[in-house]
């Protein structure tokens, strides 16, 4: 992971913790425990990398022009029209918040650090939000703008369609969870989900439309892991990941 990238998570654990470690010391069960959600996270890493990106790059763009027009014209004033060195370094950095693996990597700190209610509710997001992601980007390949816009600047230039944006859901989707648990960062967790949906247009990686319908998503996968947080924390507890106080 790069370095870059644990900076912020670690910070921004550290404000979702607090002092709840100091309250509930780690012990061989949660070791155990957090082996095995590290391995179901590095599978769900690795089904996503495979499925969703690889080396697929559609090259034409099927929705109808009215969508196509507003989405290029939107991309070029924010790509183009705001490109300068400090918001390229900066949004660089932010849009790997919305990767797979920070939000796991939180995921497993909040576990292993005695908030396991918060960790597996939030891995259970980024499954939740993949299950309702993966198919969309299987079924619509829709190239990214940088393939398809002369004119776009490409800060990369990753494989796989462009529709829905991953990273944005997976931020908002995780700002959804951690808000319904931790209201008085609301605010911070919803302008960072922001903030990484404006750099994936920002960096050339995907279009405002699949940016909006991302946020769509996430919102989606937060509501329902909220909403079936019971059976979701059964579950977990029969796979020995959590246990009721």
């Amino acid at each position: 992971m790069n370095r870059r990238v644990v900076c912020p998570v670690v910070t921004i654990t550290v404000i979702v913790v607090g002092k709840k470690v100091e309250k509930n010391p780690i012990t061989p069960r949660t070791v155990l425990a957090t082996l095995l959600l590290i391995i179901l996270a590095a599978v769900v890493e690795y089904v996503e990398m495979n499925l969703t990106y690889g080396d697929t790059k559609p090259s034409v763009d099927i929705f109808p022009s009215i969508i196509s027009n507003w989405d290029t014209q939107t991309f070029l004033w924010i790509n183009n029209g705001l490109a300068n060195v400090y918001l390229s370094w900066f949004f660089n950095i932010v849009t790997r918040l919305g990767s797979t693996e920070p939000i796991l990597i939180v995921s497993v700190l909040l576990y292993i650090t005695g908030r396991k209610r918060e960790g597996v509710l939030l891995f259970a997001s980024v499954i939740i939000g993949t299950l309702i992601t993966l198919p969309v980007k299987l079924a619509v390949p829709r190239p990214r703008p940088f393939a398809t816009v002369p004119t776009a600047i490409a800060f990369d230039t990753e494989g796989g369609s462009s529709f829905p944006s991953g990273h944005t859901m997976r931020a908002f989707s995780a700002a959804y969870v951690l808000s319904s648990l931790r209201p008085a960062f609301t605010l911070p967790f919803y302008l960072l989900a922001c903030l990484v949906g404006f750099s994936r247009i920002y960096l050339g990686q995907h279009y405002p439309f699949d940016v909006l319908v991302g946020i769509l998503f996430g919102l989606l996968a937060g509501h329902l892991t909220i909403r079936f947080e019971r059976k979701i924390l059964r579950a977990a507890s029969r796979l020995g990941l959590y246990t009721s106080d």
